[in-house]
């Protein structure tokens, strides 16, 4: 309990910190695209790397990967229905509020310090969810609302998914799992330097991208959005902790990516569907740090 109680203070306080540094003007948002880069292209696929080193290839994990998929494809269904009367920029809104979760960034980060045996197992689900997020939410989205601004073709999938650093070292290693290849511990130990920063600037991104500023009538918009992804998240953890036959560790995997965040890709999307980036912004933000509380009671629950 104490692991993770201060896992989490860390964190917030590295949050609170990157934005302390925006509002005081030492650095900006935009510095925030930097950090990323550096994230996304060097910290998190080291972070992969070492999680994923030496990991047996079983059903466990191609299941993991189908409820990957299956989880976002139910999520955004709902969420479709639910404000099918609405206008078709809130019907996205609302889509792409459920659906998809941002498990590089955020719950691989906040798990690799004093849980590391999850990563391949979340690395797994995160496949599964990679593929709707690039390619099948997208689609779904078009097909509810009846427009057309995020279908594209099976190559442009493929080729966009495998632009993502994180997306090709999972199949990498996966690939080198299949052939029982095992990294040296000497290459292992060079790539442990870059996976240890990982944590710390997932986070300062984070606090440098954190947006408060939002107009009442969009608060009420996002209070209704993110009780509706919370709501279903923690039925879902349920159902995955309770009823799945799967070993312990697995269950407290997937509790921990269905409480996940919003992923980044879908704030994205949220944009290009018709919505204002503020509110994208806003609600990112403040799915961010409920996640960060409801991961924490979470793993104090089931006993870590």
């Amino acid at each position: 309990m104490g692991a993770v109680f201060t896992q989490a203070t860390s964190f917030l306080l590295i949050i609170l910190v990157a934005y302390l540094f925006k509002v005081l003007k030492l650095l900006e948002a935009k510095d925030g695209y930097t950090v990323s880069k550096i994230v996304l292209n060097l910290t998190l696929p080291a972070t992969i790397i070492i999680g994923f080193n030496s990991v047996e290839i079983n059903s466990t994990l191609i299941i993991l990967v189908l409820l990957g998929l299956f989880a976002n494809f139910l999520l955004i269904t709902i969420g479709g229905f639910i404000w099918r009367k609405k206008s078709t920029a809130n019907q996205a809104l609302m889509m792409f509020s459920q659906a998809g979760y941002n498990i590089g960034n955020f719950t691989i980060p906040f798990l690799q310090g004093f849980f590391p045996q999850a990563i391949p197992f979340i690395g797994s689900f995160d496949t599964g969810n990679a593929l709707m997020l690039f390619g099948g939410t997208p689609l779904l989205a078009d097909k509810m609302t009846g427009q057309n601004r995020g279908t594209r073709g099976v190559t442009d999938v493929i080729f966009t998914l495998f632009r993502s650093p994180s997306f090709s070292t999972y199949i990498a290693m996966i690939i080198l799992a299949l052939v029982n290849i095992t990294i040296p511990e000497s290459v292992l130990s060079v790539v442990e330097i870059f996976a240890s920063g990982n944590a710390f600037l997932s986070m300062f991104m984070i606090g440098l991208y954190l947006e408060f500023n939002i107009s009442k009538v969009d608060l009420t918009k996002v209070v209704k959005i993110l009780f509706t992804r919370y709501t279903l998240g923690i039925s879902l953890a349920v159902i995955f902790y309770f009823l799945l036959p799967l070993p312990k560790i697995v269950r407290l995997s997937l509790v921990l990516v269905a409480l996940s965040p919003i992923g980044t890709v879908s704030t994205i999307n949220m944009v290009v569907y018709g919505n204002k980036t503020s509110l994208s912004g806003f609600l990112s933000s403040i799915s961010i740090i409920l996640s960060l509380i409801l991961m924490t009671f979470a793993l104090i629950f089931m006993g870590l």
